[in-house]
């Protein structure tokens, strides 16, 4: 058994890495907290939604809901219509209204569609095949109010390798994010232009048989640091839009050289405002920046590639966890603890994670949920405190369950929901994280770091030691080219055993 002071370990560690200053930076406290879930609740059959004139959804992803009356909500979410629809029928998709309560969807609100494909800017084909889905989030700033739906857009083609020209029982897409905004209350939205594209450029995609799965988008109100501001903000000078999303780029640590994780992006809040009302779809492209820990500023990566065309490449992003993939990830935060929570899909259900300050995350908080011989999709957050963007101790997780295999038969679906009842468990941890430079790799650093953790010599490109328990309750994980520690507040030494 080892022991080391904490200031000789990171002398050490960042000796090894070719580091020779550094900085901490502020430490973040996270409550630890966990779930219970509750028993399966069906939000809606599909014989239901069939009779409210829907031939597949809502909602075909996540969704979103201003609150109405009598704890009752409008709900938004993407669809098809059959000729049934009195509003819109006979569409192949779009975004589409639902009423309802938490419980049950009561309604089709006319079951008329509120964009669609090919609704974008003129000139942009971002959207030119699929439009819908996501958040629904207030807005109110430069004297104007409204409404705000960032959506999940596609690009289409054909695979040349399958016999059905898709691409995993899908239509091939490259999927990006747009921006609709209302300002007549939810009646009618109008798309104002495309706010996040992937890292890679459609060009890697098109005419391949990998699909490019960005998400559908969720927003979260902070300051600069991350903590959370009322919407809308008392101060909208210092408040931000975050954006979360899913992005693909080789070359990154962990799972994510290979698949989807979560990377954030962020705009001012009055800026996003003015660019979604400007009529300018430019203004739209270029207001969000990506999140990158690898550059000294981390927030100037361009959120697209501002081309109409899509032939441009936008910016990188850096994933908020590289330890497993994060399909369809969505952020709201949790008044009740003051913490944001994360839903995502993993290879075994979805799972819960949680955050201070909308950069740095914990590991799941509780068990997957899986339901046996079946497939779960589009798990969405919906607070219970009446805002449907806040949550408290008892949030709902929506989803699509499809019988294993059979998706996208929607015919074979159920809208359920499960409440995730949050409470504290014991104590608290702080969070320290610093990026730093990507060093060599070579027999030097890999001998001594080996030495340093217990003789285990350490891959050329990863180094992750997670799980060496300090002389309180925590843990270290190393990860080239990122060090990340976390301690206790009240010890100052490790054990490593």
């Amino acid at each position: 058994m080892k022991k080391i002071s904490l200031s000789l370990l990171l002398i050490i560690i960042f000796g090894a890495f070719g580091i020779t200053g550094f900085s901490l930076g502020s430490a973040q406290t996270v409550p630890v907290i966990s779930y219970v879930l509750s028993s399966p609740v069906i939000f809606a059959t599909h014989t239901e939604l069939e009779g409210y004139g829907f031939s597949f959804g809502p909602s075909d992803g996540q969704f979103g809901a201003i609150p109405a009356s009598s704890n009752s909500y409008t709900f938004y979410g993407a669809a098809g219509s059959t000729s049934r629809c009195v509003g819109t029928p006979n569409v192949r998709e779009g975004e589409f209204s639902f009423t309802g309560t938490l419980d049950h969807v009561t309604g089709s609100n006319g079951c008329k569609r509120l964009f669609g494909p090919g609704d974008g800017p003129a000139g942009w084909v971002f959207d030119a095949n699929y439009a819908g889905g996501g958040q629904v989030v207030r807005f109110a700033a430069n004297g104007e109010n409204g409404w705000l739906i960032p959506f999940h857009a596609e690009v289409w083609w054909q695979n040349p390798a399958t016999s059905d020209h898709k691409c995993s029982n899908v239509n091939c897409f490259y999927g990006s994010l747009g921006l609709a905004v209302s300002t007549d209350d939810g009646k009618t939205f109008k798309v104002a232009g495309q706010i996040l594209q992937p890292s890679q450029p459609m060009s890697v995609f098109t005419n391949g048989g990998r699909n490019m799965n960005i998400g559908y988008g969720s927003l979260v109100v902070a300051d600069s640091n991350g903590k959370h501001l009322d919407n809308p903000p008392a101060d909208p000078s210092g408040a931000y839009f975050y954006l979360f999303y899913a992005d693909l780029l080789s070359g990154l640590s962990g799972v994510c050289a290979t698949a989807v994780c979560m990377g954030v992006a962020r705009a001012p809040y009055a800026d996003l405002v003015a660019a979604a009302l400007s009529g300018d779809p430019h203004k739209v492209a270029k207001v969000f920046h990506k999140y990158d820990a690898a550059s000294p500023n981390p927030w100037t990566q361009p959120s697209t590639s501002d081309t109409p065309d899509q032939s441009g490449t936008a910016g990188t992003y850096a994933p908020l966890w590289t330890d497993e993939p994060a399909l369809q990830p969505e952020v709201i935060y949790d008044g009740s603890f003051d913490v944001y929570l994360a839903v995502y899909l993993s290879g075994a259900g979805f799972k819960v994670r949680t955050s201070s300050d909308l950069i740095h995350w914990s590991g799941p908080i509780g068990a997957p949920y899986q339901e046996t011989g079946r497939t779960l999709h589009y798990p969405t957050l919906i607070g219970e405190t009446g805002d449907p963007t806040i949550a408290g101790p008892a949030p709902r997780v929506y989803f699509s369950s499809f019988p294993t295999g059979s998706f996208p038969d929607y015919s074979t679906s159920v809208f359920e929901s499960v409440q995730l009842m949050l409470s504290h468990s014991t104590g608290q941890t702080t969070s320290i994280s610093r990026q730093v430079p990507q060093a060599s790799t070579g027999i030097v650093r890999s001998v001594l770091l080996g030495w340093l953790f217990g003789g285990h010599l350490i891959g050329k490109e990863i180094v992750r030691i997670s799980q060496y328990i300090l002389e309180g309750h925590v843990a270290i994980s190393v990860i080239a080219p990122a060090l990340a520690v976390t301690i206790s507040e009240d010890d100052h030494s490790y054990r490593f055993l």
